[in-house]
């Protein structure tokens, strides 16, 4: 009777880390999915006031052209930012899982 006892400790235990693993995790792909879709609404964003503003034909005045050119060079200055920061926290979430697993061996 004991072992089965110890047995299903044992099992409660994995299944704990198991579910708090799986959260860690939904929580870590959350936050990444916000990012992505920030950094794809500031793309669209940027696309769509391009399109706006160079979808006439007719000859722009040069101060539109130039709110033009710096609102889409903002935009994607952004963008890439956001980007940037993405890849960072990416590789920092990388790098500290590789520690732990490497730790974990040892």
């Amino acid at each position: 009777m004991s072992q089965n006892k110890e047995k299903r400790e044992e099992l409660e235990s994995q299944a704990a880390e198991i579910q708090e693993k799986l959260t860690e995790t939904v929580t870590e792909y959350k936050k990444i999915g916000n990012q992505m879709l920030i950094a794809g609404g500031i793309v669209a964003g940027a696309y769509l006031l391009y399109s706006t503003f160079s979808g006439s034909k007719k000859k722009g005045s040069i101060v539109g052209d130039a709110i033009k050119s710096y609102a889409l060079a903002l935009a994607l200055s952004y963008a890439k930012d956001l980007l940037i920061d993405y890849l960072a926290s990416l590789e920092a979430e990388t790098e500290a899982a590789v520690a732990e697993e490497s730790s974990d061996k040892a």
